[in-house]
């Protein structure tokens, strides 16, 4: 028997670890000692049933010379698999025998046993003995399907009534010990990867598989290692030391790093996705070297950064500082590593039991999955929160373009390209007017205010006024922003933040990155303003007529009235473009003149192909903008023009 002590810190250690974690467990030796039909009045232990049967001598080779791991890098270098079955811990093993497990198996695993790399060890541990062992006594007594938690952290399906497990048939069974139960496997249980082990230790994806390991944190866990005497100076020590590795891109989607977090420019991305759960079914892109190294190669001048910034956290009162602080430029090529790398790696997987219902009623397995690859769902969601949506010729199942490798918590597709439509990286920018939290009023003098009375967001319905709207344009989202005039001799000049918010747009918090865009400001009628004053289109605003034929009375939009209206709410414009020129403070273009004919809603293009020199991609305090100003004069408004504005939203349209 294995020393007492060793017994109970091993099942200390595979009940608390990550490797081995079984959540909730509170049965004790005698609630498994002899229930379920088995009759424990033997001594012998799993040890003893295996190493004196002949027909199980190649798996008690192995277990003989199996160190037990902690994990990939920590060994309990003086305790092996026969220590584990010949000891207090109560197991259960399903022991395939000779037959089964052949020689040439037999030998791979006793040479990896061998070999001086502590991962082949590891993985004799992971990939087979740990495969075919679990915590407590697991009988047959009656039919049903268990999914029992293996000592190597996965699941396997063990069904009672088929007498299977993993699906591989049984042959003796409930044979009884001292310390357990076992079971004769007519097989080897299959063993794959979850998505972290393939990245960490099995896959191809090596630049995948680096960045996210990069992001592993390890750390002593005083609570679960086991304390033994204090040192000479009183200072505690431990019997076992227990290390926990965590990964911030596995908990959440965005993240500042505890320590310097005032200082980092950029929220860092995640999956929001425990990848490494087992009790989880996830399907993931996994992109090949080539496939990073092209997407990276292609969106990489996208990702130009400036040495500083114009700071734009100081709110409502605009900014009077530089990024970052202390005059220190920041390290552009650092910041375009860092936002490409995060960009590539966070819209990578999806949880198959959050996808929209199929139909609007069923919920999505993984076998349908698999079936289609999404090709039948409305659209498809990943754990970043991005909902793609079918655009042009491309539709979210063209991303699935691959090998598919099972995992043991889902598929992966090992991807050639990241298939992902060009919208998707380097998207339009959709900026809703009445969602910005961020307006200033302007006056002569340069200084900002809140935009206060006179202004607000109105809510327009395009069905109630649909007779209008089908011929004149809808505002988009039911809603638009109106900036009334304070007085009867300026119009509003405002400023916005270029920074996407659209629910509706492919990506709806895009933002500017480098490159050329056409900018556009979409202006909606006056005169819909006064509809809002009627809960339905008046009726000065139709002309009826009878049919001659028939005598039907047929009524029909004054196009004339609306004509003579839209005449009444001209409007003349200008606007500037505020942005970064690798300055501490952002360049300020000339004034642009424009003329909105007050008719209808109109998409005014108020910049065409002009381009920003930097990128504001994931940036957190920082931003273009763009000036708006009504430049109606007093001797304008005596031409129908007027001082008011109705903004429905601003676009900037990329172009490369």
């Amino acid at each position: 028997m294995a020393n007492n002590r060793i017994n109970r810190y091993i099942g200390a250690i595979v009940l608390s670890t990550v490797l081995v974690a079984v959540p909730g467990c509170t049965d004790t030796w005698d609630d498994h000692y002899d229930s379920d039909g088995v009759v424990s009045g033997t001594t012998a232990t799993l040890w003893d049933q295996i190493k004196d049967n002949p027909n199980y001598s190649r798996f008690a080779d192995i277990a003989r010379h199996a160190k037990y791991y902690k994990d990939n890098t920590h060994a309990v270098s003086t305790y092996t698999y026969e220590d584990i079955l010949n000891g207090g811990q109560v197991n259960t093993v399903w022991v395939p025998d000779n037959s089964v497990l052949t020689e040439a198996e037999y030998q791979k695993w006793m040479q990896m046993l061998e070999s001086d790399n502590i991962m082949d060890g590891y993985n004799v541990q992971q990939q087979f003995l740990g495969n075919h062992i679990a915590l407590w006594r697991h009988n047959i007594s009656e039919s049903g399907i268990d999914t029992v938690k293996m000592i190597n952290g996965k699941n396997q399906y063990f069904d009672k009534g088929a007498k299977t497990f993993a699906g591989i048939s049984l042959g003796d069974y409930n044979i009884a010990t001292a310390n357990g139960v076992m079971h004769n496997l007519q097989g080897i249980a299959p063993f794959h990867y979850n998505f972290y082990e393939h990245l960490k230790f099995g896959g191809k994806q090596t630049k995948l598989g680096d960045y996210v390991v990069a992001q592993d944190t390890t750390y002593f866990s005083q609570d679960l290692s086991i304390e033994g005497l204090p040192d000479e100076n009183g200072n505690p020590t431990y019997v076992d030391s227990v290390y926990r590795t965590s990964n911030m891109l596995f908990e959440t989607t965005h993240y500042i790093n505890e320590s310097g977090g005032e200082i980092w420019q950029m929220a860092k991305k995640g999956f929001g996705a425990r990848i490494n759960n087992e009790d989880s079914v996830f399907v993931m892109l996994m992109p090949t070297d080539a496939a990073w190294d092209a997407a990276y190669a292609k969106l990489k001048d996208a990702y130009t950064y400036a040495t500083v910034y114009d700071d734009k956290s100081k709110g409502d009162l605009g900014t009077s500082a530089a990024l970052p602080a202390n005059n220190v430029p920041l390290d552009a090529d650092s910041l375009q590593e860092m936002s490409l790398e995060m960009d590539l790696v966070a819209p990578l997987v999806f949880n198959i039991h959050k996808q929209p219902k199929r139909n609007g009623t069923e919920m999505w397995t993984l076998d349908m999955f698999k079936g289609t690859k999404g090709e039948d769902a409305d659209y498809l969601l990943n754990t970043f929160g991005d909902t793609l949506r079918a655009v042009g010729d491309w539709k979210p199942s063209d991303l699935f373009e691959g090998e598919a490798i099972e995992m043991s918590n889902g598929i992966a597709y090992e991807v050639n390209s990241l298939n992902f439509p060009s919208e998707y990286f380097t998207p339009d920018v959709e900026v809703e007017v009445e969602n910005s939290g961020l307006f200033y009023n302007m006056n002569g003098n340069g200084s900002k205010f809140k935009v206060g009375s006179g202004s607000g967001r109105a809510t327009f319905s395009n069905e109630t006024y649909k007779d209008i709207t089908g011929i004149y344009g809808e505002v988009s989202n039911n809603n638009f922003y109106y900036f009334e005039a304070s007085g009867a001799t300026a119009g509003p000049k405002v400023e916005f933040k270029l920074y996407g918010n659209s629910p509706t747009a492919f990506v709806p918090n895009a933002q500017v990155m480098k490159g050329k865009y056409d900018i556009q400001i979409v202006l909606v009628p006056y005169w819909y303003l006064v509809l809002l004053a009627e809960s339905e289109v008046p009726e000065e605003f139709y002309i009826q007529s009878v049919d001659e034929e028939t005598g039907e009375i047929k009524k029909e939009l004054n196009t004339r009235l609306i004509e003579q209206l839209a005449a009444m709410y001209k409007c003349k414009i200008r606007t500037q473009i505020s942005y970064n020129n690798n300055a501490k403070k952002d360049k300020t273009t000339s004034w642009a003149n424009s003329e909105y004919s007050g008719l209808k809603v109109d998409t005014i293009t108020v910049a065409q192909d002009f381009e920003f020199p930097y990128s504001y991609k994931n940036m957190r305090y920082t931003y273009p903008t763009l000036i708006f100003e009504c430049s109606t004069t007093k001797n304008d408004a005596k031409n129908g023009y007027i001082f008011d504005v109705l903004i429905d939203k601003i676009i900037l349209k990329r172009k490369n």
